[in-house]
């Protein structure tokens, strides 16, 4: 909770706003600036981030899932949007969407450590 949620507590409880911003070290207009923007509603640049998440999203459908930031940031640019990978990459992280990865390359054969080395029987003279 931060400070101000805890002001407006105490305020919707009746007691006085004041003495609340002196309990908790914040000043009386920062605490009814920050009251007026949590209740004016999202921003327009908020409103064109919650736009750009939507478009996000329609694309990593369309393509069944498979889109990551690489192929993400150009094809928002190819539909007209003005993108930078690092926005797409921390919108993608926030939001949950995910492309596909490669698997991790297993190596199942491993040679054992303790068996001598082959003797060399040709003695490596492959010279006609």
């Amino acid at each position: 909770m931060t400070r101000y949620r805890w002001v407006a507590a105490r305020k919707a409880e009746g007691f006085p706003t004041t003495a609340a911003c002196k309990v908790t070290g914040v000043s009386r207009p920062a605490f009814y600036d920050w009251l007026q923007s949590e209740t004016a509603g999202p921003t327009n640049p908020e409103l064109a981030e919650a736009q750009l998440v939507a478009e996000i999203r329609r694309i990593h459908d369309e393509f069944d899932g498979t889109y990551g930031e690489p192929r993400m940031t150009p094809e928002l640019r190819a539909r007209g949007w003005v993108v930078n990978h690092k926005r797409v990459e921390r919108l993608m992280r926030e939001h949950g969407i995910v492309g596909v990865h490669k698997p991790a390359i297993v190596r199942t054969t491993i040679p054992a450590t303790e068996n001598r080395p082959v003797p060399d029987l040709v003695g490596r003279l492959f010279d006609p």
